[in-house]
């Protein structure tokens, strides 16, 4: 096991690194609301985003879900070559996905983690791993945009 990485800070949250393992286990319920934002910011008509991006299975009187494509959410796309995964709606995606809270002991990003860069996590929810892919973690996590107020290193 590898030592600690440095953009870990002694904390045991860390942000989404993109994975996208958890909407690929779940299938999204959106309000009614949500699915005709979704649909007018996307440009699609209301029967074309019904038929296309929600499962027809649930009956959809107060909410729908998102349907499943290539074992995803129809709105995750894949990278091509990289361990990410983008979110297509993201600006204007669903409340359930903001709610989402990533962190080390849930087992999504853990799977996230094992799958894409070959890392665990402990009991205190530090990262462990190889030097050299704990390093490669960092600086992808390090690639991303800072948020409005966090100060600059």
């Amino acid at each position: 096991m590898g030592d600690k990485p440095e953009c870990d800070n002694n904390e045991p949250e860390f942000p989404c690194f993109l994975c996208g393992v958890c909407c690929s286990r779940y299938q999204v319920r959106i309000t009614l609301a949500e699915a005709r934002q979704i649909s007018e910011k996307l440009g699609i008509g209301w029967d074309e985003f019904l038929e296309g991006y929600t499962d027809s299975r649930w009956p959809g009187e107060t909410s729908l879900l998102l349907v499943h494509k290539n074992q995803r959410c129809v709105f995750l796309k894949k990278s091509a070559g990289e361990p990410v995964h983008i979110c297509t709606i993201h600006p204007f995606k669903p409340a359930s996905c903001i709610q989402w809270t990533p962190g080390p002991f849930r087992r999504e990003c853990r799977e996230g983690l094992q799958t894409y860069w070959k890392l665990d996590v402990d009991e205190q929810g530090r990262l462990t791993g190889k030097s050299e892919d704990l390093e490669r973690f960092c600086r992808f996590l390090s690639s991303f945009p800072k948020s409005p107020g966090e100060p600059e290193e």
